[in-house]
């Protein structure tokens, strides 16, 4: 077992069950289960008899469901602060952090599919998409080393201020929404240059 990806998806399924267990919520995990189903119940439609929910290629992508079942959980345990323009998520401060950093990162993707599919019907989307769709279900290693460089940047900004890591605001979702969507069209345009196989 020396390929990095598998490390980085052991390294990911571990913080989140730690996130689950001082988090203490059965929604976080029931939602990414139901997304870890629906997203086998498709490949398994997709290719029958090739992929299931239990295959190694749907465990490699647990960005797939645990992620955006982070926006879910952020949605629902965060409370806005007196001030209006932050929130405080009721949990310690890894639960927050990872799912405020999987959140940005889980959204900026899409909004770069998007925007790529709008910019480009009939250019260079179809070199793109495939670029983008490559980084976000088998490239672990980006997604892991990506989302702890935000979980940092998140962590020093609250030390800064001197709040707590668990509050955050849409300006630093946002601030982190464009990090991210720079990274990944850099990494989307970078799949250009490289020979078609």
């Amino acid at each position: 077992m020396t390929d990095p990806n598998l490390w980085c998806i052991a390294a990911y399924f571990s913080l989140f069950v730690i996130a689950l267990m001082q988090s203490r919520s059965l929604l976080w995990a029931l939602s990414a289960l139901s997304l870890w189903l629906a997203a086998g119940g498709l490949a398994l439609w997709l290719a029958p008899g090739v992929l299931s929910p239990f295959s190694l290629s749907i465990l490699y992508m647990p960005q797939l469901y645990i992620a955006p079942a982070g926006m879910l959980f952020l949605f629902l345990r965060s409370k806005s602060l007196p001030d209006r323009s932050h929130y405080q998520t009721a949990c310690p401060p890894l639960p927050a952090l990872l799912a405020q950093t999987g959140t940005a990162m889980t959204l900026a993707h899409w909004l770069i599919i998007l925007l790529a599919f709008l910019s480009y019907p009939e250019g260079l989307t179809p070199r793109i998409l495939p670029s983008l769709l490559d980084l976000y279900l088998l490239q672990p290693v980006y997604w892991l080393a990506m989302q702890m460089l935000l979980m940092a940047v998140f962590l020093l900004h609250r030390k800064i201020s001197r709040q707590p890591a668990n509050v955050f605001s849409i300006r630093q979702i946002q601030s982190a929404l464009l990090i991210v969507m720079f990274s990944q069209t850099v990494y989307a345009f970078s799949g250009l240059f490289k020979p078609l196989l």
